[in-house]
């Protein structure tokens, strides 16, 4: 099946790439998956999920903020892919400024925790983060900071939470197809093993551009 839904995909892409002019920015190519057969009142069904693409997004970066102690801190004020470096102190004065808090929560995709601050962090950010379908996410101890933040830098994130329908950014419109194709994949395997019956619950594929009208990507092999 996966052969198949792949040889769609790039079918599909290449109709995408035919379908507008040439626009004065790099046009984003989006999945939409939508789910079937499955209740979403009941929170074991309900889920975010943070995936790692094979060829990350061609430019179109992700913003990441980085929360820690002074010793990591200094590390990651180093690292090129890091947008914003928030220490104890900073954190510390964000407890109960819920318009800071919310600004900060929507600048940035994704929010990498020291440890010893997630308790702080959750208290400072938990509800601006959760309310834009984020969440910090801790450090683990030793890792290779520069490594994490490379991960995180090609990595997307599909919810699926209120409305059966996952969502994310597979590529950009200049990108080889088989590589958006192999993106989207990724993230089509990994939306099913989340799901109780995986492909069977999976109605309908679809990917767009950013100005474009979205192709159904068929599911039966031809």
């Amino acid at each position: 099946m996966l052969r198949t839904l792949e040889a769609n995909l790039i079918e599909a892409i290449e109709k995408l790439k035919k379908q507008e002019k040439k626009r004065k920015f790099k046009e984003s190519i989006e999945l939409i998956i939508n789910i079937e057969g499955i209740d979403l009142k009941k929170p074991e069904n309900r889920f975010a999920e943070d995936i790692e693409l094979p060829y990350g997004l061609n430019g179109k970066k992700r913003k990441i903020c980085i929360i820690a102690g002074s010793a990591l801190a200094s590390e990651a004020k180093k690292i090129p892919e890091v947008d914003r470096v928030i220490e104890r102190d900073e954190l510390e004065a964000l407890v109960g400024n819920k318009r800071a808090a919310k600004k900060i929560s929507s600048k940035y995709d994704y929010f990498l925790v020291d440890p010893p601050l997630m308790s702080l962090t959750a208290k400072a950010l938990g509800a601006a983060l959760g309310g834009r379908g984020k969440r910090p996410i801790p450090i683990p101890p030793g890792s290779n900071i520069n490594e994490l933040v490379k991960k995180y830098s090609r990595t997307v994130t599909v919810n699926v939470r209120k409305n059966p329908q996952a969502m994310c950014l597979i590529g950009t419109i200049d990108m080889d197809s088989k590589e958006v194709a192999e993106n989207a994949l990724t993230v089509i395997s990994k939306v099913a093993d989340r799901l109780e019956r995986h492909f069977k619950n999976i109605k309908s594929i679809y990917i767009k551009r950013t100005m474009g009208e979205p192709i159904k990507i068929s599911l039966e092999e031809e």
